[in-house]
């Protein structure tokens, strides 16, 4: 070729190439201005002067749509910095970091001349519900009423007091049920104005974790240019899963707005075709642009959602109040709120129709409720408890007491008394009959005249009849007593006596506690006794024995002899003042009060008891209470005046047993018994072994008549007297009288008398 360079042909094709060039650049660049794509392709003709080759040149010069869109991302991305939105990755692709705005770095400067403190100052703190397992929560959605960057808000619950239903009822009228909203000084206000507790709980609670609400990625299989220069997606799938399911189920489907990330780009969907399982995405924020065979994944606004989960009792009026708190700079808000008031009984279980009561009685372990008795019981451990004072007794603050007074109290002791007396009366008229009826038989025995026996006989048969009179009077007496008891179901028990009475209780000792102003109370007494013999001593102590098991050998113990007895515990009532539980003191003059500084032990006729006592303070109770060293100790004996039975139960008891005399004595009778016996005599000849059972007035005997050929013609009854008297008066004999040989005729009867005028009597001559 010839050298034509710097020829004018020459400069003239270089000066028609360049204007070529700046035409096509300058309608490229008018194409850009309008067109929907992202760029404009420039393609340049150069041709090289020196060796006249001829090159094409493609450039790519960015669509005004493109660079408008690029500058739209990067302010929402650089918004989202500022904003605290903004995300940046680590090194390892997979960790993120929040970015916050922060001022420059500067080093705190020391703190000084703060001075020491004076006062202090309380913070609510109702804690016990976080002691139950499982916690029991409510929960408030809170978006848009706080900022979405918020991770913590300050919540205060009034806990209103219900110990009656009535209170609850009151409650759930007054808050629950009304259509008013309820601002913190108008609940103060109606509480106070209503005379009603309540306690508050101020806390600050951090939201819990947010848990992306999707899950699923888009694998890009492929990617085109549509006829407007956007670029569409082809993904493997569109499907993705709710993580709120126990089991991922991927039935949900992208839709236009549906938010992707890519790397660290946000896309939202613009366009999609189901059919074809393509998209179109519009960026958001980031300047990642997808490429194929990377994925696309669900993406959801991390704010979307301001749960709070605020924890609840059982059985709990609450009114809740909550404040935002500015996540920069702690600042919490100005003011409080509406209230939302519930009660915690009336809620049930997520999904599910159980309610909280149900719930909390079958599932709950609440070791809080447990930790609020023993705040309001104000438990003082044995640590800080300092030792009781032991009482001090005298014998004569006790006495013996007859305790089973009660059994009979329906008896007529009059009644009883006086018909005991007229047994007594009639027992001892029929020991002085029978007395002197036995003396006038053995009188009758020796009298001879038959008068003076008939007399006497005469006197015997009259007291015989009064005996039986009186006989009958006694059984009548004696089973009218009985009746009595009966009917007035009489019980024949031993009289039971007590020692009874009260000793002073010893004032309360401050505690070795600085924090506890009030006095350690004394709340129960061991009382201690022991039976004495007669000179005080006791009795002697007993050994026992048995053999260690883990040691094989044998061990003695000698058993005591004293008896130990605890009091009743002093109760605790609730004091609304304080809101806390205090010692009731002790009233001795109400009789129905069963109080701990009395004393009853049992004792009978011809005992001794030693009695001693020892304090218990409330201090470590009832754990490990605080004892007093023993007291002095005092002997009680059984009082002399005493009887040591029942008056009225013993005559009752000798009723019941006469009663049974009377009855065989009836039988007796019945069967003619007593007769036999009333008719015996005093036997004078029993030394020669003759006894004379019954009186001759008494015995029956056949008397037959006969004939002159000695045949029974009648035949009748007498008595054994009165056939002897007939015999011996009309029956004569002859005596002969040896010593004069003379002989006279005489009645039996005579002869009898005559023999008995003879003393001694010489038989040998009749």
């Amino acid at each position: 070729m010839a050298n034509i360079v710097n020829s004018f042909t020459q400069t003239v094709d270089n000066l028609v190439q360049q204007v070529n060039i700046a035409l096509q650049t300058m309608v490229s660049m008018n194409e850009a201005m309008s067109t929907k794509k992202d760029s404009v392709a420039v393609s340049y003709e150069l041709e090289d002067p020196l060796t006249g080759n001829v090159s094409t040149s493609i450039y790519k010069i960015p669509s005004y749509n493109y660079v408008i869109n690029q500058l739209d991302s990067m302010n929402n991305t650089v918004g989202n910095f500022i904003s605290g939105k903004g995300y940046v990755a680590y090194k390892d692709g997979s960790t993120y970091r929040q970015i916050t705005t922060v001022p420059v770095p500067a080093i705190p400067t020391e703190i000084t001349g703060i001075n020491s403190p004076t006062t202090f100052t309380t913070r609510n703190n109702w804690f016990f519900e976080s002691m139950m397992f499982p916690q029991l929560l409510v929960n408030f959605d809170l978006k848009g009423k706080i900022e979405d960057t918020a991770d913590e808000v300050y919540v205060k619950r009034i806990i209103v007091d219900n110990p009656t239903t009535v209170d609850t009822q009151w409650f759930i009228d007054t808050f629950v049920n009304s259509t008013n909203q309820f601002t913190y000084a108008d609940v103060v206000s109606i509480l106070n104005a209503n005379n009603k507790r309540f306690w508050e709980d101020d806390e600050v609670l951090d939201l819990p974790l947010t848990l992306s609400p999707y899950s699923g990625t888009f694998f890009i299989t492929n990617s085109e240019i549509d006829e407007n220069g956007q670029t569409i997606y082809y993904l493997n799938t569109l499907n993705y899963a709710l993580t709120s399911d126990s089991s991922l189920v991927y039935n949900q489907q992208l839709s236009v707005g549906s938010l992707l990330r890519y790397a660290n780009s946000i896309y939202k969907v613009s366009d999609i075709n189901t059919s074809r399982n393509s998209i179109k995405v519009t960026l958001m924020s980031g300047l990642d642009y997808p490429s194929i065979n990377n994925t696309f994944e669900i993406y959801s606004d991390p704010y979307a959602q301001k749960i709070v989960s605020i924890p609840i009792g059982y059985d709990e009026c609450n009114i809740i109040f909550i404040k935002g708190i500015n996540p920069y700079y702690d600042l919490q808000g100005s003011q409080w709120g509406t209230g939302i008031p519930f009660w915690s009984n009336n809620l049930v279980l997520n999904n599910n129709t159980i309610t909280l009561s149900e719930y909390y009685s079958k599932n709950v372990a609440d070791f809080g409720r447990q930790l609020e008795g023993q705040a309001k019981e104000k438990y003082i451990p044995a640590f800080f408890g300092s030792i009781p004072d032991a009482p001090v007794i005298t014998a004569d603050m006790f006495s013996v007491k007859q305790i089973n007074t009660h059994l009979n109290s329906a008896l007529s002791n009059s009644d009883i008394i006086t018909t005991k007396q007229q047994i007594d009366n009639t027992k001892s008229n029929i020991d002085s009959l029978k007395s002197t009826i036995s003396l006038q038989k053995a009188s009758l025995v020796e009298l001879t005249d038959v008068a003076a026996r008939r007399d006497l006989q005469s006197q015997i048969d009259a007291n015989i009849s009064k005996l039986k009179t009186a006989t009958t009077e006694y059984s009548s007496l004696v089973e009218s007593l009985a009746t009595i008891a009966y009917e007035n179901s009489a019980v024949l028990a031993d009289p039971k006596y007590r020692i009874r009475g009260f000793f002073p209780i010893p004032n309360g000792k401050p505690s070795i506690d600085s924090t506890n102003s009030r006095l350690e109370e004394i709340i129960q007494f061991d009382i201690a006794y022991r039976y004495l013999r007669l000179d005080n001593t006791g009795n002697p102590l007993a050994d026992y024995s048995y053999t260690d098991p883990s040691t094989g050998q044998k061990v003695t113990g000698v058993f005591s002899e004293w008896n130990i007895v605890q009091s009743p515990i002093k109760q605790k009532v609730y004091d609304a003042s304080t809101s806390t539980y205090v010692w009731k003191s002790e009233n001795i003059a109400d009789g129905e009060s069963v109080n701990i500084n009395q004393i009853d032990i049992p004792i009978q006729k011809g005992e001794k008891v030693e009695i001693k006592i020892r304090s218990i303070s409330e201090a470590g109770w009832p754990i490990n209470p605080l004892k007093s060293d023993w007291s002095n100790s005092i002997i009680i004996d059984f009082p002399a005046n005493l009887q040591g039975t029942d008056q009225v139960q013993n005559i009752l008891s000798d009723a019941a047993t006469e009663e049974t005399t009377v009855k065989l004595q009836d039988t007796l009778d019945a069967a003619g018994v007593t007769v036999h016996i009333n008719d015996s005599i005093p036997n004078p000849a029993s030394a020669n072994g003759t006894y004379f059972k019954h009186l001759s007035s008494n015995l029956e005997i056949n008397k037959n008549t006969k004939d002159s050929t000695g045949a029974v013609i009648s035949q009748t009854s007498v008595d054994l007297q009165s056939f002897i008297d007939d015999f011996s008066n009309n029956y004569y004999i002859t005596v002969i009288d040896t010593s004069t040989a003379t002989t006279h005729t005489t009645t039996l009867q005579k002869l009898l008398q005559e023999i008995l005028r003879v003393s001694p009597v010489n038989w040998n001559n009749i």
